[in-house]
């Protein structure tokens, strides 16, 4: 079963907050997801006040200091009635041409972009078919099988890939193998969003094949 290379751009807001340290630090403004770490990188040795500041802030959300365009937010200065950025930190820049995009703050560069908070996080159940274990997993609406199989690998069972993932259709008589590059709603595995009662999350279920070339 050949594997698609997609690269993982969504992300869960528990998996930025944990981006909380000097040497890892990412940010969210307006849904949109930054690696600010090269910059900080860059500031160590022309660290101020205002970098303090900001790694006050790793792993949360800056919306509110931001248009949804990236431009800061401004404020009335009342000493000298000019306005002001609500964030200072924004005006920090990282020293070398090697860590930014000319002319471009942070918040605006591609360079740091690196993805988007998922618009609905979605609850999941993995049954792996030869140990028995039942593994559930908040992931990524927009996560492809393929996306969520690489989470599964990483956090539960390096041996992932080494597994046949399938559903269960036709009233839970077949077992059919999923669609690697298709998201859960894109396999058929819909949950309970628009239902009036909640229902169980779908399940996908592992099947051993074997393969241990492929984990």
């Amino acid at each position: 079963m050949a594997q698609p290379t997609i690269k993982l751009r969504y992300y869960l807001m528990d998996e930025v907050c944990i981006h909380n340290k000097k040497t890892d630090f990412w940010i969210v403004i307006h849904k949109n997801v930054f690696d600010l770490t090269p910059m900080i990188k860059d500031r160590r040795d022309h660290w101020n006040r205002n970098m303090d500041y900001l790694v006050a802030y790793g792993g949360k959300d800056l919306s509110h200091f931001f248009h949804e365009n990236g431009e800061p937010r401004t404020e009335i200065s009342v000493n000298s009635g000019r306005p002001r950025v609500l964030f200072p930190p924004i005006l920090e820049v990282a020293i070398s041409e090697f860590a930014k995009t000319k002319h471009a703050m942070w918040s605006q560069d591609p360079f740091y972009h690196i993805g988007r908070v998922t618009r609905r996080p979605r609850r999941l159940r993995l049954i792996n078919t030869l140990t028995g274990k039942v593994q559930h997993m908040t992931v990524c609406d927009e996560d492809s099988i393929y996306d969520i199989q690489q989470k599964y690998k990483f956090r539960y069972n390096h041996h992932a890939g080494s597994y046949e993932w399938r559903k269960f259709s036709n009233g839970a008589k077949i077992c059919g193998v999923l669609n690697l590059n298709a998201t859960l709603d894109g396999n058929g595995l819909t949950d309970d969003q628009d239902c009036d009662v909640e229902l169980p999350p779908p399940s996908i279920w592992l099947y051993y094949t074997d393969d241990l070339t492929i984990a």
